[in-house]
């Protein structure tokens, strides 16, 4: 009986299997092989879970009253629970999961945990694509929207057109002679940005039915100062809309920690309370006490010059 060479100085010794097909294989690669198998086997054996924090297209299978689940592409046989609270891309409040989602929808979501096979999903923050519900394309995150355009910005743009007239303002004595009066036009269907920014902007007061948003100033004397002071407010009305406004949830009753609180200061309180009554109680009893037995006594000794 042939006698085994010595074990390999890294790693577990290679099984008979594994070693027919290393021959002339340094030892510090088939010991790294001997580890790195079982894992790739069980890799093989049950595909791997998405990694948290990554995005994937979701499709909604089936609604509950809780959230949706939804099944991601790319990952056969993985779905994941996408919550009610975390349905909203702005982050805000959901009540009924089937008011904003319906089976078939395709929504980006985020994997947010992945804990004993089960993943959940989050909306929140994630830009959506084109075929997301309608309500959900009009947000936009903020890192992509950037900085709102300035007025530089705005006057090298070919949806902004200007347009000058004569002036009823300041002007001494060349008022209602030269075209100071600056009138500058924005025409929010060319403008290069998302559309949610341009749904808020036609939603303004200042906006026309055409589509278009207007800002005048004839304030100075020149035409470049009324301009320049024309494109500064329309730049004011672009970062109004810029940003989704800030959604804020309505109070309903008290937290948990609230009511606990809220709890110990009231037992606090009749504990106060419980301690003042006793301490009264306690000299009432003491001062009647003290009454009785004088009463007592003044009963027992008779009095002088009064016959008993």
């Amino acid at each position: 009986r042939k006698k085994r060479g010595p074990a390999p100085k890294h790693g577990c010794r290679p099984t008979r299997t594994q070693a027919l097909p290393m021959i002339g294989v340094p030892a510090l690669a088939r010991a790294q092989f001997c580890r790195t198998a079982p894992l790739l086997m069980l890799a093989a054996s049950n595909p791997a879970l998405p990694a948290v924090g990554s995005l994937h297209v979701g499709v909604v299978e089936s609604v509950v009253t809780y959230g949706a689940f939804c099944s991601l592409e790319g990952q056969p046989g993985r779905d994941g629970l996408l919550h009610v609270s975390h349905i909203d891309p702005s982050g805000g409040r959901v009540e009924v999961a089937e008011d904003a989602l319906a089976v078939g929808d395709r929504v980006r979501v985020r994997v947010t945990s992945v804990a004993d096979g089960k993943i959940s999903l989050s909306c929140r923050g994630v830009q959506q694509g084109g075929d997301a519900p309608a309500a959900w394309r009009l947000w936009t995150p903020s890192h992509v929207l950037g900085s709102p355009p300035t007025a530089r910005t705005l006057e090298g743009l070919e949806c902004v057109v200007l347009s000058y007239s004569r002036s009823s303002g300041a002007g001494g004595q060349a008022v209602n002679k030269l075209s100071t009066k600056c009138e500058a036009r924005l025409c929010v269907a060319h403008s290069p940005w998302p559309d949610a920014v341009k749904a808020r902007l036609l939603q303004l007061g200042g906006a026309t039915r055409g589509g278009e948003l207007l800002a005048v100033s004839d304030r100075h004397r020149t035409q470049a100062a009324n301009r320049k002071d024309a494109l500064e407010k329309l730049a004011a009305l672009v970062a109004d809309a810029w940003r989704p406004p800030k959604v804020r949830r309505q109070r309903s009753g008290l937290s948990e920690r609230g009511k606990r609180q809220r709890r110990d200061e009231k037992r606090r309180t009749s504990e106060k309370k419980r301690g003042r009554s006793e301490g009264r109680r306690g000299l009432y009893e003491a001062r009647r006490k003290v009454l009785v037995a004088a009463a007592a006594l003044s009963l027992s000794v008779p009095r002088l010059g009064v016959p008993a």
